[in-house]
């Protein structure tokens, strides 16, 4: 075989581990539940929860102070565990996909899509796998948002939609159907000439939309290969308050629905692919390794819906 046609570094690429993958919904899970990087694949975590409110003193007597409400933070643990996968490559195959180069991209993006698959389907596993808190009902839909939003209400963050691509527009064709909400939310997206009116069918206009409808600041649509998965969200969507803070220890000082621990073994790279020309056995090998653990902080800042008819 000829040498182009192995991969030419043994060992990490940052740069083939810096490719993005999965266009074009993306992977929405870590905006969920933000990355915390860790230096330990174990470790224990203390986080802020809600302190529910309390009725204020009107009558103190002089000399006494008023009642107080302890407040402190709660605790756990986690475990980064390794999600790993490897992509082949012959060296012929090598010379059909282009050279090596490319070759290089194909073999790593492979491996990196799963790897992040597993971890955006623990995500959605924890998210649309809570117990429902209603059941969806398009007529009602108004009031059961607003329900849910009340439910969350103690938590602090942007207030969100999350579902898979495939159940957000179960949803809107549900809400487009029904007598009394559908002349309502079609004003959202209709136009009034055939260009205006076609430039709201597409999924974010309709995103968009169901926002504005719903009083939610962003909708989340999820790659509905792992978001619309059967036992995860099939039929399934949620209202929760997610962090928008940036702040990777904000779970210390505020209640946040939760937290991805991720390990890093370098500190900085999340993600970690190595590439080994294997001469013995005449591949090219693309290994993906990362290590996370999802951890649900704060159910409450969480409200589920089943019933999205398909």
């Amino acid at each position: 075989m000829n040498d182009a046609y192995y991969t030419g570094t043994n060992g990490e690429r940052a740069d083939l581990a810096a490719i993005e993958v999965n266009p074009p919904e993306g992977y929405i899970g870590t905006r969920i539940m933000p990355i915390v990087p860790v230096t330990e694949k174990t470790g224990s975590i203390y986080y802020a929860t809600v302190t529910a409110d309390a009725a204020a003193d009107t009558a103190r007597s002089v000399g006494a102070g008023s009642t107080g409400v302890q407040i402190s933070d709660s605790s756990t643990t986690f475990t980064a565990a390794e999600a790993t996968k490897r992509g082949l490559i012959a060296p012929d195959e090598v010379k059909t996909m282009g050279g090596i180069d490319k070759a290089d991209v194909v073999g790593a993006k492979y491996a990196k899509r799963q790897v992040m698959n597993a971890m955006e389907t623990a995500i959605a596993t924890v998210i649309l796998g809570k117990a429902k808190s209603a059941t969806f009902d398009p007529a009602k839909l108004l009031g059961q948002t607003q329900t849910a939003l009340e439910a969350v209400r103690l938590y602090e963050g942007s207030r969100v939609l999350i579902a898979s691509t495939m159940v957000l527009k179960r949803i809107v064709t549900a809400l487009l159907g029904d007598s009394k909400m559908g002349p309502v939310f079609s004003r959202l997206i209709a136009g009034t000439s055939p260009a205006i009116a076609a430039s709201g069918m597409n999924l974010k206009a309709w995103s968009n939309a169901l926002a504005i409808f719903l009083g939610v600041d962003e909708v989340l649509a999820g790659c509905d290969g792992v978001w619309n998965a059967a036992g995860t969200g099939a039929e399934k969507f949620g209202i929760a308050v997610i962090d928008n803070s940036g702040d990777e220890l904000s779970h210390k000082w505020k209640p946040v629905l939760g937290k991805t621990y991720q390990f890093m073994p370098d500190g900085k790279q999340p993600y970690v692919i190595q590439t080994v020309a294997d001469r013995v056995n005449i591949n090219n090998i693309y290994d993906c390794f990362v290590w996370y653990n999802v951890k649900l902080l704060n159910t409450g800042a969480l409200y589920t819906f089943d019933g999205v008819p398909a």
